[in-house]
């Protein structure tokens, strides 16, 4: 049975951030826009394999692993001890330290496009550096981008929280659609000459189809641009060596993050050397670029992704996630409005309201009732090594529950915002580029 939980400390703790914290949180996908409010933990304390506690003493089996990061579990052993010693014997230094040769041969050895590496805190430092390494090769100033890649003012121009970016990010920056060329095609037509680099998330919740990914490969170098793929998601959860690995699409520049250190903050970007060597000529350069916890973090992740077959792992329980959650939804009959999409080792739900129902209202509703049986939930499933196949089946009854409570709404005609017990979740961007869109049943979603 569902229970509701309190969340008063959580609860007391915001109150004294929205006096002091812009927009309440450091990160627009953890705040209290992207959970129903008044439902919802709003503050985590600590977490374990795949469990999290709240500052109220709530567990909950958590499904967003803080935005895909956490690929081996909580506070893992191995990666922890690797971070303590490191400690005792000092964080950064005056002077370079061998674990950054150390990391950059394990990511040389597990990433196709790797012959060189640069390392930073975040994706966005890697996504960014990828293309001003592009810029400073091609001696081009535009980009084509498919997917999300960050806050710097090159991407974030074209959305709506676009204020204090100069206005000629605008100019420069142009998205194309997944599985689309001719959309890509047009970018270099309206602008010949001109554009340094494709970067793209390689793949989403879509396969690419008709060999897309070669396909943009070889007109990004036919038009004299580099193609760079960020997988920042992809890398080292898709495949041991992402996407390019799964897919045997080699891009010339990669940015990587998240899963390489198991959350301890780090990034790189790879490829070949005869563009990474071009940052000897431009300037990437900060005091904690060598940072060592977050590389004695990835010294100690990537040995042990490789050693226990994580993506593997990811794929087998994440297989029987989302047949399960689709073969539920056929039963109870709500197949039309919510469908388990993507490949196992990250499925995302889709909302199709039949316009019926709002979806930021649908999605609302299936978090709320997974909350109630202890599930940290955001629409998609970024499962770790930690999660096993009890914690499979649990979620499968939760969503059970769940969608015989939908399935009531519909049957009895209710209004959806009634039976939700706070407020329902917001977007983060209301105007972006269309990256991640894609057809199902003839609709957008």
């Amino acid at each position: 049975m569902s229970k509701k939980f309190s969340i008063a400390k959580s609860d007391e703790i915001y109150a004294r951030a929205q006096k002091v914290v812009p927009a309440g949180s450091q990160t627009f996908s953890k705040g209290v826009t992207q959970f129903v409010e008044g439902v919802a933990p709003k503050y985590l304390h600590r977490g374990k394999g795949a469990n999290v506690w709240d500052v109220d003493g709530n567990q909950f089996l958590d499904y967003v692993m803080a935005c895909h990061p956490i690929i081996l579990g909580y506070a893992d052993d191995d990666v922890n001890r690797a971070v303590v010693e490191q400690l005792e014997l000092g964080s950064t230094f005056s002077l370079m330290n061998e674990l950054e040769v150390e990391v950059t041969e394990k990511i040389i050895e597990t990433v196709p496009c790797a012959e060189a590496v640069r390392f930073g805190k975040n994706g966005a430092d890697a996504t960014s550096v990828g293309v001003r390494i592009a810029r400073a090769v091609t001696g081009r100033e535009h980009i084509a981008y498919c997917g999300y890649h960050g806050w710097h003012d090159w991407y974030i121009a074209n959305t709506d929280l676009n204020s204090g970016v100069p206005e000629f990010n605008k100019q420069l920056a142009h998205s194309f659609n997944y599985n689309d060329l001719d959309s890509l095609e047009s970018i270099f037509k309206a602008h010949p000459g001109e554009v340094a680099i494709v970067i793209m998330e390689p793949l989403t919740v879509l396969e690419p189809k008709d060999n897309f990914l070669a396909e943009v490969k070889k007109m990004a170098h036919h038009y004299g641009a580099l193609l760079m793929f960020d997988e920042i998601i992809t890398g080292f959860r898709f495949a041991i060596g992402g996407a390019q690995e799964l897919t045997g699409v080699t891009p010339d520049l990669t940015s990587l993050a998240k899963a390489v250190s198991n959350g301890i903050p780090l990034s790189a970007i790879c490829g070949k050397k005869d563009y990474l060597f071009a940052l000897e000529q431009t300037f990437f350069s900060f005091t904690y670029g060598g940072d060592c916890i977050g590389l004695a973090a990835a010294n100690a992740c990537i040995p042990k992704i490789q050693r226990e077959d994580v993506p593997g792992h990811l794929w087998k329980v994440g297989e029987k996630l989302k047949d399960g959650f689709n073969t539920l939804a056929e039963e109870i009959g709500v197949a039309d409005f919510f469908q388990c999409v993507g490949y196992p080792c990250r499925t995302v739900i889709t909302f199709d309201g039949q316009d019926r129902y709002n979806d930021l209202e649908m999605k609302s509703y299936i978090q709320q009732e997974l909350l109630y049986d202890g599930i940290l939930w955001a629409a998609y499933h970024a499962l770790s090594w930690a999660h096993k196949d009890e914690d499979i089946e649990r979620t499968l009854k939760a969503y059970e529950r769940a969608l015989t409570g939908f399935k009531k709404i519909v049957d009895k005609g209710l209004d959806l915002r009634s039976q939700i017990d706070g407020i329902p979740v917001r977007p983060v961007f209301r105007k972006v580029a269309d990256f991640n869109s894609y057809t199902r049943k003839g609709k957008k979603v």
